[in-house]
């Protein structure tokens, strides 16, 4: 099913960033040689591609936009640093390319240690969001603009806005300021053995958030962070999360949906043999009590999964409200149905291994669980429904309380 290699690329011409003036010193700048490169590749006819050698290399933001005039490679070999300044925002950012290839073994360093202090995002209920809740909002090149030109506070490492047919193979993103890899727009674009990592007492470090895409993979990738390892924003259809190794972090979390009005629905996600090792939560679907609009969460699968020494394992939370800033006495209004909970197996942190609150509004319907076997070491291992009446199959350790 999955491909693991990127094919080699033949009559490429490589344009090697050292001749555009970069320096592997560490120290220099090379944004300029970055962007150079890449606007020689991406203007040339054929397959093109961007070399960074191996080496240490400092950049400034770096905007590479298409349409190139054929398939393009990023080949990042070396490690690649963000500034330390906390007002650097977006990082870099692929916009509006189609069959680019992101390769090499390389690493993006987003040397986050000062930013996470000054992001309070989750405590601060005005702190400015990502972006991409606003792609309903707005015409495309006015969603690209404001991306570049507004995002304030949250520093991401690497976007991908509005990319196509492409890959990201065997690169690392390390200490971002805030989200490793943010994903908006986006159409048949896989994620093939990457690895993420940040402390996880850093804040809002999503390993990839997704957003607003359609055909979205993330395959044989390690992801360890201090926020969820994958979030899957409003707007997404064709989503596969398939052996991926989370944490630490939040766990694998579709939402939080329903904060913004004129969310599209999410359809059809897939997360299937993944391990979750110490996380906060283990497989998730949020959703916020008064919500701005109605919406959609439909056809969401989660299969052979282990959980290890994980908060909580299963949970649906339609009444999430981390700021304390929404009415919680009013119900969700997204409605989700067709959930499957299969074969998911290991051991729970809390006593709590099922928790499934739906929104009494708009009440969960047909959501399925089967195979379940979770223990918590601590004694013994419950669960807890509401506005929920799932039909269960097979082994269910803990039992779910009578309808």
């Amino acid at each position: 099913m999955w491909s693991t290699t990127v094919a080699a690329i033949s009559d490429a011409s490589s344009y090697n960033i050292l001749d555009f003036g970069g320096a592997s010193d560490g120290k220099t700048d090379n944004a300029k040689a970055i962007k150079s490169a890449w606007v020689k590749a991406c203007s040339s006819q054929g397959k093109n591609s961007v070399l960074i050698p191996k080496g240490t290399y400092l950049s400034g933001p770096v905007l590479l936009e298409g349409k190139c005039n054929g398939p393009i490679t990023f080949q990042l070999q070396g490690l690649i640093k963000a500034p330390i300044d906390v007002n650097s925002y977006s990082w870099f950012s692929f916009s509006h390319v189609d069959q680019l290839t992101l390769t090499g073994g390389g690493a993006f360093d987003g040397q986050g240690q000062k930013a996470w202090a000054n992001n309070n995002c989750d405590k601060d209920p005005n702190c400015k969001l990502p972006i991409y809740y606003l792609a309903m909002l707005v015409e495309e090149i006015l969603i690209t603009a404001l991306m570049f030109l507004t995002f304030v506070d949250l520093h991401q490492s690497v976007r991908f806005d509005f990319v196509t047919n492409s890959v990201v193979q065997g690169i690392s993103s390390i200490n971002s300021k805030a989200f490793h890899m943010n994903v908006l727009g986006c159409k048949d674009l896989k994620f093939i053995s990457v690895r993420i990592s940040a402390p996880e007492n850093s804040r809002n470090t999503d390993g990839i958030h997704i957003g607003e895409s359609t055909g979205i993979s993330v395959a044989h990738s390690i992801i360890g962070t201090g926020d969820d390892c994958v979030s899957i924003g409003p707007g997404n259809n064709d989503i596969n999360i398939f052996d991926v190794q989370c944490g630490p972090g939040h766990g694998i979390s579709i939402g939080s949906l329903g904060k913004y009005t004129n969310e599209e629905p999410v359809r059809g996600v897939v997360v299937q043999h993944c391990t979750l090792i110490g996380t906060d939560n283990g497989v998730r679907i949020k959703t916020w009590p008064d919500s701005a609009k109605q919406g959609i969460a439909t056809n969401l699968t989660f299969d052979d999964i282990i959980m290890k020494n994980v908060q909580n394992p299963i949970i649906i939370d339609q009444q999430y409200c981390p700021f304390g800033s929404c009415n919680e006495k009013k119900s969700s209004l997204i409605q989700i149905s067709k959930v499957k909970f299969n074969n998911i197996r290991g051991t729970s942190a809390s006593s709590v291994a099922i928790s499934i609150i739906c929104s009494k509004t708009f009440p969960c319907s047909d959501v399925e669980l089967s195979e379940i076997n979770l223990k918590y070491n601590g004694g013994d291992t419950s669960s807890t429904t509401a506005n929920v009446k799932p039909r269960v199959s097979g082994q269910i350790f803990p039992s779910l309380p009578p309808a």
